[in-house]
């Protein structure tokens, strides 16, 4: 499909189109399936608005020649970093029953968080689904500054393992 120069291209708005899901295990990042999505924990409605910190980078490699007065490049190593994640936290709270993000995520454990855009929140994850896969181990976790007109919110840190992440990636 080629774009003519002027053609209006539609865009759709964000709000209540984006799944965060806690996975215990995957076998295969690359091919998640559904049954092992849909088995995970729902923490959609804990993450605050623009609290999913993942920000994905790639190295260059120098390709420099004697016989060039250019220098070349080459993509290089990729990495993650200023992962972390703003959620709702009810300690010590009425709602302290509801506090399944926190819960979930505590120091030490790994697991694979899973991304979904574009779909509404309560639409079970199916085969042919796009997403974003990242294997994790939760690190530290610290309670945000509190602010006027402001929720109960914490910062859950967490590192990228092996076998990494997969971006874009079709569920199986």
């Amino acid at each position: 499909m080629v774009l003519t120069l002027g053609a209006e291209v539609p865009s759709t708005p964000a709000d209540g189109l984006v799944n965060t899901i806690w996975v215990p295990a995957i076998e295969d990042i690359q091919k998640p399936t559904a049954e092992e999505i849909n088995a995970g924990t729902d923490l959609s409605n804990y993450v605050t608005l623009g609290g999913w910190s993942c920000s994905p980078s790639q190295d260059s490699i120098s390709d420099q020649r004697e016989n060039s007065a250019q220098d070349y490049e080459n993509p290089g190593r990729k990495k993650i970093s200023g992962s972390s994640i703003e959620v709702i936290d009810n300690t010590n709270t009425e709602h302290s029953a509801q506090n399944v993000a926190v819960e979930t995520l505590a120091e030490g454990t790994e697991g694979y968080f899973v991304r979904r855009y574009g779909k509404q929140t309560d639409a079970d994850f199916a085969a042919g689904d796009t997403v974003n896969v990242y294997a994790v181990r939760v690190g530290m976790s610290a309670k945000m500054a509190i602010a006027a007109n402001s929720v109960l919110r914490s910062k859950v840190n967490f590192s990228v393992r092996a076998p990494g992440w997969a971006e874009n990636v079709k569920v199986a």
